[in-house]
């Protein structure tokens, strides 16, 4: 039987809800301003493969409908604008998947990529932080093995609920790409270069700090600076421990940057891989209604946390639980908090809450131990 949470899968799930239909990721432009029909008219520009005839059909959609992605297209008409084609959208039908909770916090955890693994704790821990990262912002390090299947969740938030950006050996400018995103991963830095080491720790400290925006200095131009909207994105650092590294004669994280990121993005080390067998690819056929209705299901409740998240803790936490001290108090106990607060949306109970919170702290102090040894 073919789980369900298969990235295989879930692009089935996609082309088959999203046939013929027009969605973010579809965007190839800021706004601009186009000349139709004598008239000027402020939009973006989206692209989408016409597969009969392998090529890029390239749409127009203006600014005031831009709301209704995903969308399908119920009225167009094609005009030319500076020797390219294009189809000028003058009406669509949204197909949002709504935002609604369809489930309970708890039965959300335990559907979400809800596929085997050696260490179910850890799975179904680092599955709560990267939904709690989903729902508001948070700076936090995942590190473990190549096989725990970090990846494969940030696959599935992407396809599931988009909004979010993978990035292997980023640059400072992939990341800036990235902010049109909520959920920002970077993964692997170890190839970076000594003066992408600084560009990116400049950026890692003020995003790491919570600050509102980030301010790049390189663009400075008669006293201004570029400024980009951080308020809402989460930031995950993805990486192994230092003995794979040190293997491969490359720096790990420690040795790259300043304690001052360290701060700002404390590191949980997490045990385990999968063992779930994504060895059978599956194919159109394997497809049916009642997985995808799960599916939008998970989608709508998704969507219902990210929009509610303003809720109280049931149970008590100890600020000094996890030892953090000084500086790490302003930063890194916030990122905690907000684990904190949905590991108790989780709990059935103070008993299992406090399981939770003592497994947590396990991986914190495991790789801080790690770290130490260095």
């Amino acid at each position: 039987m073919i789980n369900m949470f298969h990235t295989d899968y879930l692009n089935i799930f996609n082309r088959e809800l999203y046939k013929g239909v027009l969605t973010p990721d579809n965007l190839i432009s800021d706004e601009i301003c186009i000349k139709y029909n004598d008239n000027e008219y402020f939009g973006f520009i989206l692209a989408k493969d016409d597969n009969k005839r392998k090529v890029k059909q390239k749409y127009f959609l203006p600014t005031q409908i831009i709301d209704k992605l995903p969308l399908k297209v119920t009225s167009k008409k094609k005009f030319s604008y500076k020797a390219n084609a294009y189809w000028f959208i003058s009406s669509a039908t949204s197909i949002k998947i709504p935002t609604e909770k369809k489930m309970e916090f708890r039965k959300l955890v335990d559907n979400f990529a809800d596929y085997a693994h050696s260490n179910e704790k850890h799975w179904k821990l680092f599955r709560m932080v990267a939904l709690g990262a989903y729902f508001e912002r948070m700076n936090i390090r995942v590190v473990s093995e190549a096989s725990f299947g970090k990846d494969g969740v940030v696959d599935i938030l992407q396809l599931l609920n988009g909004s979010v950006a993978n990035l292997y050996k980023a640059t400072l400018a992939k990341l800036k790409y990235s902010l049109r995103n909520d959920y920002v991963v970077i993964n692997e830095l170890g190839a970076l270069n000594s003066q992408q080491v600084a560009d990116m720790q400049t950026y890692l400290l003020q995003a790491g700090a919570y600050k509102p925006i980030y301010e790049n200095n390189s663009r400075s131009v008669a006293g201004t600076k570029e400024s980009m909207d951080l308020m809402t994105k989460s930031h995950l650092i993805f990486h192994n421990t230092p003995y794979y590294y040190e293997e491969k004669g490359q720096a790990y994280f420690e040795r790259m940057f300043t304690k001052a990121v360290m701060d700002r993005f404390p590191a949980l080390l997490f045990d385990g891989y999968v063992t779930e067998d994504f060895t059978t690819a599956p194919n159109k056929s394997d497809f049916n209604e009642k997985d995808s209705q799960k599916i939008k299901d998970i989608i709508s409740t998704i969507n219902y946390f990210k929009e509610n998240h303003a809720f109280e803790a049931k149970f008590e936490l100890k600020e000094d639980y996890f030892g953090f001290k000084d500086r790490e108090k302003q930063r890194s106990l916030r990122s905690f908090k907000i684990i904190c607060k949905y590991l108790d949306l989780y709990s059935k109970d103070e008993e299992e809450f406090q399981e939770w919170i003592k497994v947590l702290k396990e991986c914190y102090d495991k790789y801080k131990n790690i770290v130490t040894l260095h």
